[in-house]
């Protein structure tokens, strides 16, 4: 019998990892940088917890781990792009092909093996079955906008992917503020990476989902909040493929196709609504401060 409840919460761990991925993209583009190396920063988290967690037998240490093996790709991103002023797209899939090799080289170092870590049983607590971070998501989406809307910060972060040129005249470190949205997108990335699956590390584990994430980021309008519950569809649907022997609509459906359901809804999305949604005006834009 299909169970309603289960079905929910699952679906809520599922769309954790992208929602954080998303709402890590929301503060880098509100900074104007584009960060399509969500991808691999949740990658090299995920390696860094287990490696973190086993390492210490400490979940909360894996955690941290998590977040600062993100956080040291995310700087790189940051360095290239903001101090070098490399093209945003191209210092990302960099740092996506990066992360792929350099996680299998050191689960090899730490564990003996290139493509999959040993099973880590320090995980975080659950709730109902649930790890309990995946229920931080939406609270921190609520955040990020009161953040954006009521603080300094906020307004001066949302100031340098606007207007960084008139942000710079007025007194604002641009450099700075954009430094630090790329890397809260690192911190994000990491809690993405403990949601994932924090029980082992395989090679490719991600599977797209920081691609799904910029997606749900797109599709949410650059807005945390909208970017979280874009994030559930993506991650509901996922949950669908779980639960297809239980739904009579897609019990004759093939497990392969189902599967790309995603995926599918992905390119629908970017296809349908990537020329109505509204980027910060400087997204991507290189900016020389003292200049025009």
């Amino acid at each position: 019998m299909f169970n309603i409840w289960y079905f929910l919460l699952r679906g809520l761990q599922i769309s954790a990892p992208i929602a954080y991925g998303a709402l890590g993209g929301v503060y880098s583009e509100t900074g104007g940088v584009v960060n399509i190396a969500i991808e691999g920063m949740m990658l090299s988290g995920t390696f860094f917890y287990v490696w973190g967690a086993k390492t210490t037998g400490n979940w909360f240490i894996g955690l941290l781990a998590a977040i600062l093996g993100s956080v040291l790709l995310a700087l790189i991103h940051g360095v290239v792009t903001i101090t070098f002023k490399v093209d945003h797209v191209v210092s990302g899939t960099a740092i996506n092909i990066l992360a792929a090799g350099l996680t299998r080289f050191l689960c090899m170092q730490a564990f003996g093996m290139e493509t999959q870590s040993p099973v880590n049983p320090y995980v975080p607590p659950t709730v109902f079955g649930i790890n309990v971070l995946a229920f931080f998501f939406i609270p921190l989406a609520l955040f990020t906008i009161w953040l954006f809307k009521r603080t300094r910060f906020g307004l001066r972060l949302r100031s340098c992917g606007q207007n960084p040129w008139a942000a710079d005249s007025l007194g604002v470190n641009v450099y700075m503020y954009k430094y630090i949205g790329v890397i809260l997108s690192g911190v994000f990335a990491g809690l993405a990476a403990a949601t994932l699956y924090p029980n082992q590390w395989i090679d490719a584990m991600t599977a797209g989902r920081g691609y799904i994430a910029l997606a749900a980021m797109i599709f949410g309008n650059y807005n945390a909040l909208n970017a979280a519950l874009a994030s559930m569809l993506f991650g509901y649907a996922e949950t669908l493929t779980y639960f297809q022997e239980q739904i009579p609509l897609l019990s004759n459906i093939s497990p392969i196709l189902i599967k790309t359901f995603p995926y599918v809804l992905a390119l629908i999305v970017l296809a349908g609504f990537i020329g109505k949604t509204k980027a910060p005006k400087a997204d991507g834009v290189v900016f020389e401060k003292g200049e025009d």
